[in-house]
């Protein structure tokens, strides 16, 4: 009989969980998210399969796979395909995709990972780097992100910031990672506030006319979609820096990039790709923030998963941006960006 690990009360990943599972709730009652709920579900069962398998091939228990469950819920959060609809409960439409990115980032956890005692952990959030993946190799002509607009500020909207905002909270400050959103959040307004005053503007489906100035800075910074990155993305604790000083630039580091992406990108498509992208990019660097992991790359002999590892970050460090950077010119993401005929007319 296998030994069952059953989840730890105090595991912090429980709590990010609720509030997810809260907002997913509140997508499909009040919110009208594009997302069917078995997208939802088949993107999480599909994660917790592999990750049950791969850690009772490793381990020899079956585990309570709290990590997949959150990155096959994230991505779902995410993640919209062209032609659901919200109230498609069980529509497929563009299952492959979901799947696809559910499933690399989950993989990444065991091939991409930085050596240290112990086994050393993992250099990408798994979710992020497989939207990432995702939104660049697929494109806009098969999948797209959660508009940034979630709708007028009325109730529906005022409940998902209030769980967003008290969520955040709940979760970080026992991690105590809330100096990081600080970081991140001075560093990513200072500078998007900068791009609004040169003329800033981007194209979403939700506005017929081009969102530019103050508009621009206020569509962008006080999105429920920024919120839910910066308090539940790069916060993964697994991934930031674990010393407090590194994860101060850290947060620098995803701001300053996601602003220097940002301001390439005239579509809401490249700006939200350009938010994530920006994160899987410092993801890479993270072993220059890390005293433990720079030691352990410059000491003794690498391991062939060091070598991957290494080598990974820096095709990411390269195509990533280079591929943010083409949804400038992407035609497809900048004239139907959202469109009705895709999927998402104005709402989420």
């Amino acid at each position: 009989m296998p030994r069952i690990v059953l989840p730890d009360r105090k595991d912090p990943r429980l709590r990010l969980a609720a509030v997810i599972i809260t907002l997913q709730v509140l997508g499909q009652t009040v919110l009208g998210f594009r997302v069917s709920i078995a997208q939802i579900l088949l993107s999480i069962l599909a994660c917790s399969v592999v990750e049950i398998a791969l850690t009772y091939r490793k381990e020899k228990a079956l585990v309570w796979p709290a990590s997949a469950l959150l990155t096959g819920n994230s991505v779902a959060f995410i993640l919209r395909t062209p032609g659901t609809r919200h109230g498609d409960w069980w529509a497929l439409n563009g299952i492959e995709w979901f799947l696809a990115a559910s499933l690399a980032g989950l993989l990444s956890k065991y091939i991409v990972r930085l050596p240290a005692p112990g086994g050393g952990r993992h250099l990408y959030n798994p979710s992020n780097l497989g939207l990432v993946l995702v939104f660049l190799l697929a494109g806009p002509a098969h999948v797209y992100p959660q508009p940034l607009w979630w709708g007028p500020l009325e109730a529906p909207v005022v409940a998902a910031l209030a769980v967003i905002l008290a969520g955040g909270l709940w979760v970080l400050r026992p991690l105590r990672m809330l100096p990081l959103v600080g970081a991140f959040v001075a560093t990513l307004f200072g500078l998007l506030g900068l791009l609004a005053a040169r003329g800033g503007c981007f194209s979403a489906a939700w506005s017929q006319a081009p969102i530019c100035g103050g508009s621009y800075w206020a569509d962008i910074c006080l999105s429920p979609e920024l919120l839910v990155f910066v308090f539940f993305m790069i916060t993964d604790p697994r991934t930031a820096p674990p010393r407090p000083r590194a994860r101060l630039l850290y947060g620098v580091a995803v701001a300053a990039v996601a602003a220097g992406l940002i301001a390439l990108e005239p579509s809401e498509y490249g700006i939200k790709v350009a938010l994530l992208a920006a994160l899987t990019v410092v993801c890479s660097l993270v072993p220059l923030l890390d005293r433990p992991a720079r030691r352990a790359l410059a000491g003794g002999r690498w391991s062939a998963r060091t070598v991957a590892t290494v080598a990974a970050a820096a095709a990411v460090l390269v195509a990533v941006p280079l591929g943010t950077a083409a949804l400038a010119t992407n035609q497809l993401a900048l004239s139907s960006d959202l469109s009705p005929a895709r999927g998402g007319s104005g709402q989420p």
